[in-house]
């Protein structure tokens, strides 16, 4: 596909990448560069949007890189379907962990509620082509200041798309980076509370909330435990309480109820109802998964 538009946004960067971009965009027409101070990576991705030319939209992350028919295939299915959002699979490089999210997504298209749930717990940005009226029209830009804005941005589009198509392939490469943002055990960690609150506003102002419930509260509790597991240890109990100030009834009711997991629930018998025979449990395999997996402190 040579009818392309390449957008590539230098977000303040101070490593000499700007001259790199400019001798490409010298060779290529097609090569448009933005320059902007460095603001992170939603306030990049924002920044593009004026700029956005084609019929559909491809996001690629910095330090990624995609097959060569990626643009090509997922075209040609959003076409032949009308989709506003094609899915496609991604290989994580770098680790041995060909992504289990894309395990759980069938090659059916997805229209109904019911069809789209596994979905929701895919959200890389990433990992789609977007139509770009789509996008545009619904003003799905990312909220800047946080991370994990690609949570939002899934809960968003997902539920407002009449369509969504699947390209059963791994076309996208994701670089596992030790260090980054998405490997480190620190306070950005915390941001996904504020992330799921805004969801919450979001599935209640538009009238979805009573269709998502479930899966939007079990995916919630979920990812709290999963992120709570990547903390270190001495961040651990400001979490905690700030699980304890965000739960709410309807949250307690849930989990209690038998409709998640049961790791799931014992881990929220030990933060919210304060068991101390599921802290004891949870702290023996948590010593267990140290010994054997040790993560740096």
């Amino acid at each position: 596909m040579p009818d392309i538009q390449i957008i590539c946004v230098n977000d303040g960067s101070t490593d000499g990448s700007r001259a790199i971009l400019q001798e490409y965009a010298d060779r290529d027409s097609r090569i448009e560069i933005i320059d902007k101070p460095n603001g992170g990576l939603s306030s990049a991705r924002n920044a593009a949007y004026p700029y956005i030319q084609g019929k559909y939209t491809l996001f690629v992350d910095s330090d990624d890189w995609i097959e060569l028919d990626l643009c090509g295939k997922t075209y040609r299915k959003a076409e032949e379907t009308g989709a506003q959002i094609s899915v496609f699979f991604y290989q994580r490089e770098g680790k041995d962990d060909a992504g289990n999210m894309c395990r759980r997504i069938t090659s059916d298209d997805k229209m109904t509620v019911e069809e789209k749930l596994p979905i929701l717990d895919y959200p890389s940005t990433w990992g789609k082509l977007w139509n770009t009226r789509f996008l545009l029209d619904n003003k799905l830009d990312f909220p800047e200041g946080l991370v994990f804005e690609d949570n939002l941005h899934n809960w968003q589009s997902v539920t407002l798309a009449d369509k969504i198509s699947v390209v059963p392939e791994r076309l996208y490469h994701y670089r596992y980076t030790p260090g980054s943002i998405t490997e480190t055990q620190g306070k950005h960690l915390f941001h996904m509370i504020p992330i799921y609150n805004k969801i919450q506003e979001y599935l209640l102002e538009s009238g979805y909330y009573r269709l998502y419930r479930e899966q939007f509260i079990s995916l919630k509790l979920t990812i709290y435990r999963r992120h709570y597991r990547g903390l270190l240890d001495s961040l651990k109990p400001t979490f905690e309480a700030m699980i304890r100030e965000n739960i709410t009834d309807e949250d307690r009711e849930f989990y209690r109820s038998g409709k998640v997991k049961r790791r799931i629930a014992r881990f929220y018998k030990m933060v919210i109802d304060g068991s101390p025979f599921e802290r004891g449990v949870y702290q023996t395999f948590a010593a267990i998964r140290q010994f054997l997996c040790p993560k740096k402190k």
